[in-house]
């Protein structure tokens, strides 16, 4: 893909910094430990692809940029400037509603919050995981808990007002009791928005090899049931409303980028590793930081896979995807599908209601407490 984009496709987008301080034990997502070195190449590289894909066109308005990783804030403190500078100064933020940071704890000082804030970053996802140092420490993660406190006040003095903290369920060593005393820690901090994840076993991780040999026991589905069940629990009374699976927010403070992405909107990715959708196209940047500078900082698009779908292949993912959240799926919304696919769709949105996985109500269909202990595998029928 070479071609410029229409405007339409950079209303949602999406920076990947696959750096970090270090690798934690769970973590299968594209990183690497940061170098100064590829940083700074990287982001001159971020600036070419962002040109390639904008061509000679005027500067792009995105509604909201998510800047993810890795961890961002890992970036020296010039190299973070300038990530955000090349932003500013080649799509048009005016109309962003909403510019989201993802940081550790461990990289989030006054001075960072500062920078971030100084170039209008209005929300911050701090990855706090647990208020359990023990279990921070085995996991990798290179922070403590009071780095996630100082980390919160920080952003409070630099003035942000839309502050999210990130959870995970059924880390190894974390008990119904310290699980309890993390959420109301977290609550504490009166974050504007909490994600609760679900610990996973992904292959080629550190956890997984630990797992394999013995020397830690995987998640019990029962014991991480309970735990996602608390975290409901607890959340809904501290005025929390849960809009997606893992998502939890304030009133009016949802996440606006990812929950537009889950409602079926188009989405455009930067970087390495970095996804896109736009139309029926498809295309993912190459996971590897080298042979994607590599081909930017010598005028060629960066290696990445792509693909065109057929229009009721994008027509069910772009549905789909919305049994995810707290409106579910309308009828409306598999009226809209190619007729040739309604049949099908509709039988298996009974077959499911039949196995307690789906609940009808007022013309939409939403998961089941049993059925979002299975969310993916639900899915996984319509795709």
């Amino acid at each position: 893909m070479t071609t410029a984009l229409p405007p339409a496709a950079w209303r949602r987008l999406y920076v990947h910094v696959p750096f970090c301080r270090d690798m934690c034990a769970y973590c299968a997502l594209y990183s690497e430990v940061y170098r100064p070195d590829r940083a700074a190449r990287y982001v001159r590289a971020v600036a070419a692809e962002i040109g390639q894909l904008r061509g000679a066109a005027p500067r792009p308005r995105p509604e909201t940029v998510y800047i993810g990783g890795g961890t961002p804030t890992v970036l020296a403190a010039g190299e973070l400037d300038a990530l955000l500078g090349v932003l500013k100064r080649q799509v048009d933020l005016s109309a962003a509603a909403e510019w989201t940071v993802e940081s550790n704890p461990a990289v989030m000082d006054a001075a960072r919050a500062a920078l971030l804030r100084s170039h209008g970053v209005s929300r911050v996802s701090l990855g706090v995981q647990s208020f359990e140092d023990e279990v921070l420490r085995a996991m990798g993660r290179p922070h403590g808990a009071d780095d996630a406190r100082s980390a919160a006040a920080a952003l409070r003095r630099a003035g942000f007002d839309n502050v999210g903290l990130d959870l995970i369920a059924g880390l190894p060593g974390v008990g119904a009791a310290a699980w309890r005393r993390t959420l109301r820690e977290a609550v504490a901090l009166e974050p504007e928005h909490l994600s609760v994840y679900a610990l996973a076993v992904e292959r080629g991780t550190r956890l997984a090899r630990a797992v394999r040999a013995g020397t830690c026991a995987a998640p019990d589905d029962d014991a991480l049931l309970d735990a996602l069940d608390k975290a409901g629990e607890i959340l809904r009374a501290a005025g929390y409303t849960r809009y997606e699976l893992s998502n939890y927010a304030r009133p009016g403070r949802q996440c606006l980028h990812n929950a537009a992405v889950w409602r079926g909107a188009d989405y455009l990715g930067i970087g390495p590793g970095a996804a896109s959708r736009a139309g029926l196209r498809r295309w993912t940047n190459v996971p590897d930081v080298a042979s994607y500078a590599a081909a930017l900082l010598a005028g060629r698009p960066p290696p990445r896979g792509e693909e065109t779908v057929a229009p009721g292949t994008d027509a069910v993912e772009r549905v789909v995807f919305k049994f995810r959240t707290a409106e579910g799926v309308g009828d409306a919304d598999a009226d809209a599908l190619p007729e040739a696919l309604r049949a099908r769709w509709r039988t298996t949105l009974r077959a499911l209601r039949g196995h307690g996985l789906l609940a009808r109500a007022h013309g939409r269909w939403r998961l089941t407490r049993r059925g979002r202990q299975v969310a993916d595998a639900v899915i996984g029928e319509f795709v």
